[in-house]
């Protein structure tokens, strides 16, 4: 009877101790989690800034269509300035006295703060009813890379990133 007792007992014993987990496991699996997480947030804000040099590269381009298609209707020639201010802007017509603070049709200004317009090459600019442009390029960047957006002679624009080979 004894002998009974005492394997229910130990039995009893037995299944109370195999519930949950113990704190070494607990701390590996938060050791782990920790470092995953760690990762995963570099990996995040670098694919959030190539996304905003992207977008901004974007913005830019349909800037620089809607400029062609205005200088195209009205045969006027519009040629770029560019501001390097904080926030940097490009645009066509007169530049603005106060800085690149106030929005306008004819002004692009930079939609995110840590990234900047690194070069502007040749005096890019659209030529009226001839559907022309004067080549040159802009070159925008952040920490995630570099784009360029290119206007061609035939007042083609085009982006690409300066690490591909077919960007000059």
């Amino acid at each position: 009877m004894l002998k009974r007792s005492l394997l229910r007992h130990s039995a009893a014993m037995k299944r109370l101790q195999s519930k949950g987990f113990t704190l070494a496991e607990l701390l590996l699996v938060m050791v782990i989690a920790g470092i995953l997480s760690a990762f995963a947030t570099q990996g995040w804000q670098r694919w959030q800034q190539r996304q905003q040099l992207r977008d901004t590269a974007l913005q830019l381009q349909h800037f620089l269509l809607r400029v062609r298609a205005q200088a195209n209707a009205q045969n006027r020639d519009l040629v770029l300035w560019h501001r390097p201010t904080q926030p940097w802007c490009v645009g066509v017509a007169a530049p603005p006295q106060n800085g690149c603070s106030t929005a306008s049709r004819l002004h692009f200004i930079a939609p995110y703060a840590d990234i900047t317009l690194h070069a502007l090459r040749g005096e890019p600019g659209f030529y009226g009813r001839r559907n022309v442009a004067k080549a040159g390029s802009i070159e925008l960047r952040n920490r995630a890379g570099k784009i360029r957006v290119i206007i061609s002679a035939r007042a083609r624009i085009r982006l690409c990133r300066i690490d591909d080979a077919d960007c000059e």
